[in-house]
Formats: structure tokens, sequence, C-alpha cells
């Protein structure tokens, strides 16, 4: 007589066997992979402290920030003139400045509310003069003044050396900071010896601009 009872047991038993079969491979396997590991890993060293180190960011500090630079002081150390320079006459403007503005300073149609004169002095104290010169008349509103270095006609080839360098020191800082335009002055002011200077009007903001990192060889 045929018993079902009996082929489900025996189907039980096939189930048992192959359970254990795949256990003891997965077992083995998982054997080997831990063998495999540990043999990868034989020469590294454990970390001292147990865990990662990581440097910590630099602090930021005052030092290691520079302060940018103002919009304003951007465009002062950035000022380019256009020059003319023959015997007789000099000129200089900044680019950009109204033309009727140049014209009227060459004919002599502002008033002048300030002197320089040079003669007597040498290179060095000419140029220390004007520096303090036009720092004094910029900080007081000043806006046209003159300035007489001579025709230089005692100087070698006729060439007057400070002439020529004042057009040096009024386009480089720190005086063309304030420098507008200058030009050869009419007749009546000194001809061909003596130069107009238009000066920017002086800046409200922050009362002094900056002149104590420019002139510190003059204040001691």
């Amino acid at each position: 007589m045929h018993n079902p009872f009996q082929s489900l047991k025996k189907d039980q038993r096939i189930k048992a066997s192959l359970g254990k079969r795949a256990r003891a491979r997965q077992e083995k396997a998982s054997t080997d992979d831990d063998v495999l590991f540990l043999g990868a890993m034989s020469d590294v060293a454990p970390l001292a402290k147990g865990g990662r180190e990581v440097t910590p960011p630099a602090a930021v500090t005052k030092a290691n920030l520079s302060e940018p630079k103002t919009f304003a002081r951007l465009l002062e150390e950035n000022v380019e003139f256009e020059m003319e320079h023959t015997h007789e006459f000099i000129s200089g403007l900044i680019k950009g400045l109204d033309a009727k503005i140049f014209r009227k300073l060459k004919n002599g149609q502002y008033s002048v509310q300030g002197h320089l004169d040079l003669h007597g002095m040498n290179t060095e104290q000419a140029k220390l003069g004007v520096q303090e010169f036009l720092r004094r008349a910029y900080m007081e509103g000043k806006r046209c003044v003159l300035i007489i270095p001579g025709r230089g006609r005692n100087s070698p080839l006729g060439q007057g050396v400070l002439r020529q360098e004042l057009s040096t020191w009024l386009t480089q800082a720190p005086l063309k900071r304030i420098v507008l335009a200058f030009a050869t002055a009419l007749p009546r002011h000194g001809g061909a010896g003596a130069l107009y200077l238009l000066l920017r009007q002086a800046r409200k903001d922050k009362g002094k601009i900056i002149w104590e990192d420019i002139f510190t060889d003059l204040e001691g």
C-alpha cells in the first residue's frame, strides 16, 4: 500500500542534507574571506589613539587678512596722465579730464591761490618743498596754485633740471593722487619758468585722507 507520509519524510531528509551542505559552504567561504582579509592587513599598524587625526584649519587673524583697497584708492593708484613737453611748454592732465577745464587752466582763467618759488633749491630740497606745499594747499581746499621752477638758463644745454623733474614728480605717487592737471603759465605769471597746477577737491569723507603714510619723511 502506498504511504504518502514516507515520501514526505524522504523529501525532508533530502532538504535537511542540502541545508547542511549550503551552510558548510557558506562557513568555508566566510572563513576563506577572513583569512584573505587578515593576510591583506597583516602589515597595517593600528592607530595609537584609536582614531583619525585631523589637522585643524589655521586660525583666521588680522595678521593673515589683508584689508581690501577702496575703489577710490585703486583709482588714485592707477591715475594716468596725457603729457606734452617741448622746450618752452609743459602740460599734463589726467585722462578723461574735461577739455574745457584744461583749456581754462592753460589760459590762466583760474585764480591763483598760492605759489612756490623753487629758485635756489637743489633737486632734493625742491622735491620735498613741492610735496609739502601741495599737501598744505590741498588740505586747505585750494584748487589752483603756481609753482616756479625757473627756466634753467644757467643749466647745461639751457634745460631747467627742476622744470623737467617737476613734471615727473607731479605724475607719480603721492602727488598724482591730488593733481588734476598742470600747464606752463602765461607770461604775466612767469611764462616758461612757471606752472599752473589744478588740484582735486579735498575729500571730506574721512577728514584727513591718506597723508599720514605718504609724508612721514616730512613729519619726522
